[in-house]
């Protein structure tokens, strides 16, 4: 899990995703620099916040990637 959640938030061009625990919980990750990737868990920080949480790996159940935004049209 750990692999897959840093080749996501590392990409070049980077794609929102969301982190889904086994508990049922999702954290959307929106922003790169809003998680950091440690060796046994995932720390989140909220947007605009002091807010974090800290996600251990085996509690993980899944990562899936967002859709894109659409782009406005005229």
């Amino acid at each position: 899990m750990r692999n897959e959640i840093l080749e996501l938030a590392n990409r070049d061009h980077f794609r929102q995703f969301s982190i889904i625990t086994s508990g049922g919980v999702k954290y959307d990750i929106t922003d790169p620099n809003a998680i950091a990737i440690a060796r046994d868990k995932v720390h989140y920080y909220f947007p605009n916040s002091d807010r974090a949480i800290h996600v251990p790996y085996d509690q993980i159940a899944t990562v899936e990637e967002l859709p894109s935004p659409r782009s406005k049209r005229n």
